[in-house]
């Protein structure tokens, strides 16, 4: 009974459930508004689509007040990190202030996949939440680095032909 599906999960931790046959959504799929960019020069799609069933497999929000870690020190530092950045959610982009990504460039289902137990219908994703804090570096000033000096975790990329260089790295607590 039913459609033919496939599942495709995103790395922003969607599962869009898709008819094999046509690419169809099996369940709707919504149009939503998403945070602009504040970057001269930047220019970014209004929207994003979002499926309807099943919900995020993630949070699509990590909040100050969510801030996890060891111990209290942990915590405190990093809920310190995600209040100092620009943190709208999924999708906030890359900005000059720094922005959290999240679930992050490391997180949401990643190269895990998904497996499916057919018999019981019930689907497997291994996902990640690891924060990273994205920003864009005039190119003027991101010429001067050198991208092979950096630091790890941080790492530097030129981005060329574009005017800005970028830094990410995860967001980790100090302790």
């Amino acid at each position: 009974g039913g459609a033919p599906g496939v599942a495709q999960i995103t790395k922003m931790g969607f599962l869009f459930l898709l008819n094999r046959d046509t690419g169809v959504p099996l369940y709707p799929v919504e149009e939503r508004p998403v945070p602009k960019s504040d970057v001269p020069g930047e220019h970014l799609s209004l929207t994003q689509p979002f499926p309807t069933h099943p919900g995020p497999l993630a949070p699509t929000k990590l909040p100050p007040s969510e801030a996890y870690g060891f111990t209290p020190l942990d915590r405190r530092d990093c809920r310190e990190k995600l209040s100092r950045h620009r943190n709208d959610g999924i999708f906030t982009p890359p900005s000059l202030e720094g922005s959290i990504q999240y679930p992050g460039n490391a997180g949401g289902p990643n190269w895990g996949g998904i497996s499916v137990d057919p018999v019981h219908g019930i689907a497997f994703v291994n996902q990640m939440r690891a924060p990273a804090l994205v920003q864009l570096i005039p190119r003027a000033q991101f010429d001067k680095l050198d991208p092979s000096k950096a630091v790890y975790p941080e790492e530097l990329y030129p981005m060329k032909g574009t005017p800005y260089g970028v830094r990410r790295g995860p967001v980790l607590s100090m302790f």
